[in-house]
């Protein structure tokens, strides 16, 4: 059956109806005429609910399919939450990415056997792709200008379109440097990969990997906390033996929490940014960091005191941080 007659296009009012009388969310912090304008004015219904997920249903009686102990508030605090925690992570993740850009010019530099040049151009023949990203995004108003001067663009008709295409025809001229500036995170990650091949120094791209997961769920706002369940991925060894190495984390919680994928995510990111980035930026960053874990989020501790999935993460990640930084 279509989801068009299966879920219709519900009002506030109805919305918040069906979380009261089919979801059993009450309403006990926030009334029912306050939630309808949240979501009317503030954050859709599926944001708000999706954190819904970290709450257990009655499996039977009376109540069965519908929420234990969850509360319109605590959605909103979930997610409120969440958008703190996106917006330091992303700038923890570019962060990162600016330190692995600098690593890697500075021991191209370094590097007797390379000019900073004829790495440009033995990386792009082997990766044709990033060549056709570079010819699409020469018409960026951020990029364009670079592409157009340190690449060789030819405007070439294409019959089947009926227009005129960019097309990179020589990229002998760019150098390393530039060329970071203008790569995705994604596709820096293969430079990055190319270059240190068979070299030393390198950080492993299954850990940075993780890193741009999450920078990327992050910059399409993502709500990156709605589901904190484990059993979802399996840890990188560098990572697994990094934690093991923090006292007061057991056995099982490391098993548990790293198998859960934002939390994963999370624990790498904070890892790699111990190792790669600048004493003054991870100064202030850090300390952004634990003023949100250790001030913010326990503002309203009391939602979460029965909900063991939300606390034993959040105690996890305040352990992580403990331990890392």
């Amino acid at each position: 059956m279509s989801n068009r007659i299966e879920k219709p296009m519900l009002t506030s009012n109805q919305l918040v109806r069906k979380m009261r009388d089919d979801k059993g969310i009450t309403f006990k912090y926030v009334t029912e005429e306050k939630a309808e304008e949240y979501l009317t004015n503030v954050n859709n219904y599926m944001r708000t609910a999706s954190y819904r997920q970290n709450y257990q249903k009655y499996l039977q009686g009376t109540n069965k399919g519908k929420y234990i102990e969850l509360d319109f508030a605590y959605l909103q605090e979930l997610s409120t939450i969440d958008m703190h925690f996106r917006f330091l992570v992303s700038r923890m993740c570019i962060d990162i990415e600016q330190a692995l850009k600098v690593k890697l010019i500075r021991d191209i530099g370094e590097d007797n056997l390379s000019n900073g040049y004829d790495i440009v151009e033995a990386f792009l023949s082997k990766n044709p792709f990033v060549v056709s990203k570079l010819e699409a995004a020469a018409a960026s108003p951020f990029t364009g200008d670079l592409i157009c001067k340190y690449f060789t663009i030819h405007n070439v008709f294409n019959s089947k379109k009926n227009k005129y295409d960019r097309k990179i025809v020589a990229y002998d001229d760019c150098p390393v440097w530039v060329l970071c500036e203008i790569l995705t995170f994604g596709d820096f990650l293969y430079l990055y990969e190319f270059y240190y091949q068979g070299k030393s120094g390198q950080i492993p791209t299954a850990l940075i990997n993780l890193v741009r997961s999450l920078r990327n769920g992050t910059a399409h706002n993502n709500c990156i906390l709605a589901n904190l369940r484990h059993g979802t991925s399996m840890p990188p060894r560098q990572i697994r033996e990094a934690v093991k190495e923090i006292p007061f984390i057991t056995t099982s919680q490391r098993q548990k929490k790293l198998s859960c994928r934002p939390m994963l995510e999370f624990v790498t990111m904070v890892y790699l940014y111990n190792q790669v980035v600048t004493e003054k930026v991870k100064y202030h960053r850090i300390k952004e960091l634990k003023r949100l874990f250790f001030v913010r989020m326990p503002e309203k501790k009391g939602f979460f005191e029965k909900n063991e999935l939300i606390r034993s993460n959040y105690e996890f990640a305040c352990k992580i941080i403990q331990g890392f930084c």
